[in-house]
C-alpha cells in the first residue's frame, strides 16, 4: 500500500474519532466538583463549582467530590477534631461524613511552609495532624498531579469514550501495523521525552499518558504528537 495513501486514511480515522468523543463529550450530563477557593482547577469531565457561588450550604449531594485549595493550621487543627469553625471545615466534615471524597492541594498546607524552619519537635504535631487528616480518607496531592490523575481516570473510565476507542482501535488495526509505534510505554516521563524528542513527529498509542514535565520537553522541542 502507498505510504502517503496509509498516512491519509489514519490522519481521516483520527479526524473522525476526534469528532465523535466530541459528540459523546456534548451528550454525557456534566459531573460537578466543588472547590473552596484557590485558583479554579481544570479537570477533564467535570465542572467547577466555587464554594462561594453556592447558595444552599447544606446540599452537596450533586457533587462528586470536594477540593480544598489552602488549609491553615488552625483549620487543619479543627478538621482533625471534627470542628467547624468557617465554611470550608464545614464543608469538609460534611463531605467526610456522607462518605465522599475529599482532596487538598499540597501546595496550601500552612503548615509546610515552616517545615524547614520549626522546632523539629513542635512541627512533629502537625505531621501528626496530617497523618490524621489522610487516615479520616482525605487525599493530598499537588494540582497538577490531581488534574491529571481525574482527568485520565475519567477519560480511562467513560463507558462511552471506551467503547468508541475500542471500536476504532479495530477499525484501525490493519492500517496502524504499517509502521511502528515511537514507544510502546504507557506512561511517558520528563526522562523518556528527551529521548523520543530527538524526532520531529512521533507516533504514540491512543490513551498513552503524558506528565506534565514531558509535555513541557516536546512543547520546546516542537515535537508533534500523533496519537493512534
Amino acid at each position: 500500500m502507498d505510504l502517503e495513501l496509509i498516512i491519509d486514511e489514519v490522519y481521516k480515522r483520527i479526524i473522525d474519532k476526534t469528532r465523535q468523543n466530541e459528540m459523546a463529550t456534548e451528550e454525557r450530563p456534566t459531573k460537578m466538583f466543588l472547590q473552596c477557593d484557590g485558583s479554579l482547577l481544570s479537570i477533564a469531565g467535570y465542572e467547577t463549582i466555587l464554594l462561594d457561588t453556592v447558595k444552599d450550604k447544606n446540599q452537596f449531594r450533586n457533587y462528586e467530590f470536594l477540593v480544598i485549595s489552602t488549609l491553615s493550621i488552625d483549620e487543619m487543627a479543627a478538621s482533625v477534631n471534627g470542628l467547624a469553625i468557617n465554611e470550608k471545615t464545614s464543608v469538609l466534615r460534611q463531605f467526610l461524613l456522607t462518605g465522599k471524597t475529599v482532596y487538598v492541594i499540597e501546595e496550601g498546607l500552612e503548615h509546610r511552609a515552616y517545615k524547614a524552619i520549626a522546632n523539629p519537635v513542635f512541627y512533629n504535631i502537625f505531621k501528626d495532624q496530617e497523618m490524621k487528616l489522610i487516615q479520616y480518607g482525605l487525599r493530598i496531592m499537588s494540582a497538577v498531579a490531581l488534574e491529571s490523575a481525574l482527568g485520565f481516570e475519567e477519560k480511562t473510565l467513560s463507558p462511552e469514550i471506551l467503547k468508541k476507542e475500542t471500536s476504532e482501535q479495530s477499525a484501525v488495526s490493519n492500517v496502524s501495523s504499517a509502521f511502528q509505534y515511537s514507544t510502546k510505554k504507557k506512561l511517558i516521563n520528563h526522562e523518556l521525552a528527551k529521548q523520543l524528542a530527538v524526532e520531529a513527529n512521533i507516533i504514540l498509542k491512543t490513551g498513552t499518558l503524558i506528565t506534565p514535565y514531558a509535555k513541557d520537553v516536546f512543547k520546546e522541542s516542537n515535537t508533534a504528537i500523533t496519537f493512534i
